[in-house]
């Protein structure tokens, strides 16, 4: 998969000097600003100055053994000078202590995460996480606990495009941010009913904890699992794949050049990335690209279990009814419908490539929560 216009993160030690091994430039973000502020408002950031982070790595679930790398964000977007290292623990948390305080100079921090596995909510097979990132415009005292998702590894991956393009760092971030939040979800967005900015409290948001409403961050990332169950992809392949048709804001099945957006296959019981096969011979021209797919897959989430439970409050609390439009659960036919979704794709898991190995282990027993319900 291609990993667009970002400078490679090696490996390294918890050193503030210039990771050497990643060719990433000591060049780093300046402001004129006194402080940082945010994007969205241009008020100054909350909190003071600090050196301490602490975050967690989360795929759709806990993502454990994970290497997480600070770096300084330079104004064309790439990774400037490395300013911390950590590892997550057996919950998927971190604590890092940067080498310098980005506050003084107004800079925007990305986070690279590299390695470790985790436990998809999907199927229940054990993936591997291949990078993730998340970028903040600022690191206070008052916003120091980051949450790392292939969600916001997409925004990550836009904002750079879109800083390659000749947009500003910060409108690059509230653009590539204001996307990924109902990218998935439509009107059951991120933090949908957050009043304040919610293209930086996302940053901090646990998917499904209290203050995830209505479980819609949970729910996107189970629906990233559900597309790799769907094609037969490894999970980090699913998001690669979804980054990189998103680049534009719009679903597209190839780069922002028109070059193809390469998935590969599975060779001989591994798969192979380099494999020739792309999004395009995926889906057929107009067909539904992947974040519209992923938001057919949390529909039907909704839609089965309010036909198995006879209460369809959860699913309309989330896509409302417009006005004339008949109540598919009561007009007749759509929980036969949803149901054999549900079970086409739950029987992918015994044949998958993906899942092979689970399936093939001693004592396996077939998961009882859909494939598309687990995140639920």
């Amino acid at each position: 998969m291609i990993s667009i216009l970002l400078t490679a993160c090696g490996g390294g030690g918890g050193t503030g000097a210039p990771d050497a091994a990643s060719g990433a430039s000591s060049t780093s973000t300046t402001s004129s600003q006194a402080v940082p502020t945010n994007p969205y408002t241009n008020q100054q950031a909350p909190g003071t100055s600090t050196t301490t982070v602490t975050g967690a790595v989360f795929n759709s679930a806990a993502t454990v053994g994970t290497t997480v790398k600070a770096y300084i964000v330079n104004p064309d977007g790439s990774n400037g000078t490395l300013i911390g290292t950590a590892t997550t623990g057996s919950g998927g948390t971190f604590n890092m202590t940067l080498a310098r305080a980005p506050y003084a100079t107004a800079s925007y921090v990305r986070f690279v995460t590299t390695g470790g596995t985790y436990t998809s909510t999907a199927d229940s097979t054990m993936q591997t996480n291949n990078s993730l990132e998340l970028v903040t415009p600022y690191v206070t005292t008052a916003f120091n606990n980051f949450v790392i998702t292939p969600v916001t590894y997409v925004a990550s991956q836009r904002m750079v495009y879109l800083v390659s393009t000749g947009v500003s760092l910060a409108n690059g971030y509230t653009l590539g941010a204001s996307m990924v939040l109902s990218m998935i979800g439509g009107n059951d967005a991120i933090l949908a009913q957050d009043t304040g900015t919610p293209g930086v409290d996302y940053l901090a948001l646990v998917p499904g904890s209290s203050s995830d409403t209505l479980n819609a961050y949970a729910d996107a990332l189970n629906q990233i699992e559900a597309f790799g169950v769907e094609y037969d992809l490894p999970s980090s392949v699913a998001e690669s794949v979804l980054s990189e048709s998103q680049l534009t804001g719009s679903p597209s099945a190839t780069m922002p050049n028109g070059s193809a957006i390469y998935v590969g296959q599975w060779q001989s019981g591994t798969f192979n990335t380099a494999a020739p096969y792309t999004l395009a011979d995926i889906y057929a021209a107009n067909a539904v690209l992947p974040s519209g797919e992923m938001f057919r897959f949390m529909t039907w989430e909704y839609a089965h279990a309010d036909c198995a439970s006879g209460n369809d409050t959860p699913y309309f609390i989330r896509w409302p009814l417009t006005s004339g439009e008949p109540n598919m659960f009561t007009s007749g036919g759509a929980c036969t419908t949803y149901g054999s979704y549900v079970s086409k794709i739950n029987a992918l898991v015994s044949t998958n490539h993906r899942s092979a190995q689970l399936v093939a282990s001693a004592g396996y027993v077939p998961q009882t929560v859909p494939v598309v319900g687990a995140g639920s």
